[in-house]
């Protein structure tokens, strides 16, 4: 009888391993927790619209959040063109892990722009809301960043000159605000920079910053 026990012994604990790595399989699908704070806290800073699947359930990457898409358990891509939504961006863009594109175009979303934002950004669409004040500085930390449009908002003040470490940028759009001053000398880095939308402003100077660029299609007003 002891080797039934035996075997039945390593059964049991045969069967126990498989349940705990079945647990742990479910635990590493969940959602990082941090893009899961960041994404409750942007879904709270917009006015807690009620966006399809948001909040039905508590992973945001299950599939049933309308706009977000994952990549394993992190947020990569939060695309709501044209919701209706409202509110503001808040700060807590920068607690994303890994995300790569935002897209909230033509919305009503007001407040400033974030003072900061995740470093993996690659693209960053935000045309067509009620946006103020500045883009600030932090901007040089986005060295991924791809295509960025601001167009359409009511973003003012010299833009900074921030521009030197974003060389993959590719697309750029920051027409039809109230930026003033000079195209800042670090614009002139942008060594990947094929698009640039700038008209419609208030800016002033030349355009010689931007002689040495790769540009194929440049929008720009009086007064340069």
């Amino acid at each position: 009888m002891g080797w039934k026990r035996s075997v039945l012994g390593c059964l049991n604990l045969e069967i126990l391993v498989g349940i705990l790595l079945i647990f742990a399989v479910q635990l590493s699908d969940e959602t990082d927790p941090g893009d899961v704070a960041a994404i409750n806290a942007l879904h709270a800073s917009l006015g807690s619209p009620p966006l399809p699947g948001w909040g039905v359930s508590a992973d945001p990457c299950d599939g049933q959040w309308q706009g977000v898409v994952c990549q394993e358990t992190n947020i990569i891509s939060i695309q709501l063109n044209a919701a209706n939504l409202a509110g503001e961006l808040g700060d807590n863009l920068a607690s994303f892990s890994s995300l790569k594109t935002i897209d909230l175009s033509n919305n009503h979303i007001g407040g400033t722009f974030p003072s900061s934002l995740p470093v993996t950004l690659q693209n960053i669409f935000l045309s067509d809301n009620d946006l103020a004040g500045s883009i600030p500085s932090s901007l040089s930390s986005l060295s991924q960043l791809s295509a960025m449009s601001l167009n359409g908002n009511q973003l003012t003040g010299e833009l900074p000159d921030s521009f030197q470490g974003l060389t993959a940028l590719v697309n750029l759009d920051l027409s039809s605000n109230s930026f003033s001053g000079a195209l800042p000398s670090s614009v002139g880095n942008l060594s990947s920079l094929t698009t640039l939308h700038v008209q419609n402003n208030q800016l002033s100077g030349t355009l010689d910053v931007l002689q040495d660029l790769p540009l194929a299609d440049l929008y720009s007003s009086s007064p340069f």
